[in-house]
């Protein structure tokens, strides 16, 4: 399979339909077609569902894994192609779930390239993070899932990185006693639900009645924005409700809160031990500058 193959098969995922996909890509439709087809021949499974009249693409439940790998397999072999172009600067591979890769290392990216080290981010599944990082394919991972928390499995090391708390934002002002909203005073066939971890699902079924459905259950945070609209609310952590609160939206604290959230991060022995350093660092320093009580960040406790 080639870099050429997984790339249509990620534009076919991207644009959502064959024919639109193709344009982008500068080649017939036909020829995409056989594209698909083979890769399909070449796994031995199928990717899409096929359906006459249906025009939007539809992953099967074996496309949607391989759409998980596909883009990391991508980018592997991109940076297999460019070795001998990467000159002597030391590169740094980084996973984190959307909410802490956007809102919290974005803004300490700026002064870590000011120390000339390369940077490859990827966007982490918690539940792949010890697979990828055993593999070599992550040097340092952001993960929230303590279910699969597995101290020094692998030679792979966890610690704690940070503690942080929910807010509720909405675009219409809700109503606020002793500085706070009670959860369980709003509408939930209004809320735009996000299962943040086991311990927010259960704090959020002890709240809400289950029998009532959110009017969008979402688990791709990067697409909260178009649907947080009139009346709708959602649980977010702090710093995603920061940004939000940028963009307009009335941003409170929480009544009745679920527990905070603890972000770990997941290093290999002392594989890129200096630009690691360098990055906790910069990211401590963050926290502790910007955040006062919504975060708290636990990097210098798990220095050794």
């Amino acid at each position: 399979m080639t870099l050429l193959d997984i790339e249509t098969f990620l534009a076919v995922v991207k644009y959502g339909n064959l024919s639109v996909a193709a344009q982008n890509l500068f080649i017939s439709q036909p020829a995409l077609t056989r594209r698909l087809q083979y890769m399909e021949q070449e796994l031995g499974y199928p990717l899409i569902v096929r359906q006459k009249g249906h025009r939007a693409v539809q992953l099967t439940e074996q496309g949607r894994e391989f759409y998980r790998i596909a883009w990391k397999w991508q980018l592997l072999l991109e940076e297999t192609n460019s070795i001998s172009f990467s000159g002597q600067r030391e590169l740094l591979s980084v996973a984190a779930v959307n909410s802490v890769g956007r809102y919290l290392l974005a803004p300490v990216f700026p002064e870590f390239f000011s120390h000339k080290f390369r940077l490859r981010l990827y966007n982490a599944f918690s539940e792949d993070a010890y697979q990828y990082m055993e593999q070599g394919l992550y040097d340092l991972a952001f993960i929230e899932q303590q279910d699969f928390i597995h101290k020094n499995a692998h030679g792979i090391f966890t610690k704690p990185a940070f503690s942080e708390s929910f807010v509720i934002a909405s675009y219409q002002e809700l109503p606020v006693e002793d500085g706070g909203v009670l959860a369980r005073s709003l509408k939930p066939e209004q809320e735009i639900y996000v299962p943040w971890n086991n311990e927010f699902k259960f704090w959020h079924s002890d709240r809400f009645n289950n029998r009532i459905s959110p009017v969008v259950f979402l688990e791709d945070v990067s697409l909260l924005e178009c649907f947080l609209l009139d009346e709708r609310w959602v649980v977010v952590p702090a710093a995603m409700g920061r940004y939000l609160e940028s963009k307009g939206a009335h941003v409170y604290s929480i009544s009745d809160a679920p527990p905070n959230r603890i972000i770990y991060y997941l290093t290999k022995g002392d594989k890129k031990e200096t630009p690691i350093k360098l990055l906790i660092s910069l990211l401590d320093q963050y926290l502790r500058a910007t955040f006062h009580n919504e975060i708290k960040s636990l990097l210098r406790d798990g220095e050794t």
